[in-house]
């Protein structure tokens, strides 16, 4: 069995308008990982930004305040680069902060990267012995449809280019901070990917429970939803 290294993980979460349920989520992490470093960036107006930071006082807790809707990829990268300032960190975790993502799933996650000596594992929603839990039916199509398209694009064999609950090494976090990309938000996602393959990293993934959001309001719908998927082109087609 493989011992998870507690101690060198950290665990970033991009969030916005989401303090209804980030202690919920802490202590699901802390009941996993009880000694993991845990960076929030969070780009909520200032009245929900005190909310958030009244649940988050930990010595192992870091808020970065924003304070303007910047993107869930950037606020991501943000994370990472802050978790790098400690040299004994070497893997992190992303994650979503609406309770979509369990912690309890976080070594499989570790199981994955070690077995397969990966830089980065997806966690999908749509791999054999996956579930999405109380997903309205049209997000589904909508999300199937949109990795179909970005696999037919991107050609990196991939199930699930999109969910946000990932782990990555400390190098293929140190390549991703140096790069420069062409889209924000969630899209992002399929973009570090899609570097990260054509620099020889290995990406691999794994199935994972994903239970529809229980509290706050998704910003992500059709329009956004086109727009990052034209943007992606960019990522393809323009150098």
């Amino acid at each position: 069995m493989i011992i998870f290294p507690e101690d060198k993980v950290a665990v970033i979460i991009p969030t916005y308008n989401e303090s209804s349920s980030i202690d919920i989520l802490l202590k699901r992490i802390y009941k996993i990982l009880p000694h993991a470093k845990i960076f929030i960036v969070d780009d909520s107006m200032l009245t929900e930004n005190k909310k958030l930071k009244e649940k988050t006082k930990n010595s192992r807790v870091k808020v970065i305040s924003r304070m303007q809707k910047l993107g869930r990829g950037s606020a991501v990268m943000v994370g990472f680069r802050e978790a790098l300032k400690d040299k004994d960190i070497k893997y992190f975790f992303e994650m979503d902060a609406d309770l979509s993502h369990l912690p309890a799933e976080f070594p499989i996650f570790f199981e994955k990267i070690k077995k397969e000596n990966a830089d980065l594992v997806i966690g999908s929603r749509y791999l054999d012995g996956s579930a999405t839990i109380d997903w309205p039916k049209w997000r589904i199509i909508m999300s199937k449809l949109a990795n179909l398209y970005l696999n037919i694009l991107l050609n990196l064999k991939l199930t699930d280019y999109t969910d946000g609950f990932r782990l990555y090494t400390r190098n293929a976090v140190e390549f991703l901070t140096k790069e420069k990309f062409k889209t924000s938000g969630f899209i992002l996602l399929s973009e570090s990917s899609y570097k990260l393959r054509l620099n020889k990293f290995v990406i691999t993934e794994v199935p994972i429970h994903f239970v529809d959001r229980k509290y706050g309001k998704s910003s992500m719908g059709p329009r956004e939803l086109f727009y990052s998927l034209f943007g992606i082109l960019k990522v393809r087609f323009i150098k």
